[in-house]
């Protein structure tokens, strides 16, 4: 399932690893597999921010997206 973020189109991308016994997953939103290995690298830099605590979708949240989106289109002509 593709993402577009303005005029670029971003996929979803899945690695594995192991840790204390089990295999876990973790996903990666890119450009491309290369993209996505390379974000991956930079996790090495990555730095705690907190724990989440919930997940809430915003109804219209896509629409207010794509305005936005439109909006930056018609503004770098």
């Amino acid at each position: 399932m593709a993402i577009s973020v303005g005029n670029v189109e971003f996929n979803r991308y899945l690695f594995e690893y192991r840790h204390d016994g089990a295999e876990w997953g973790i996903e990666i939103v890119a450009k491309s597999q290369q993209d996505a290995q390379e974000r991956l690298s930079a996790l090495n830099w990555a730095r705690y921010k907190g724990e989440i605590a919930a997940k809430i979708p915003v109804p219209g949240a896509h629409l207010i997206n794509r305005i936005t989106a439109r909006l930056r289109q018609f503004i770098r002509f």
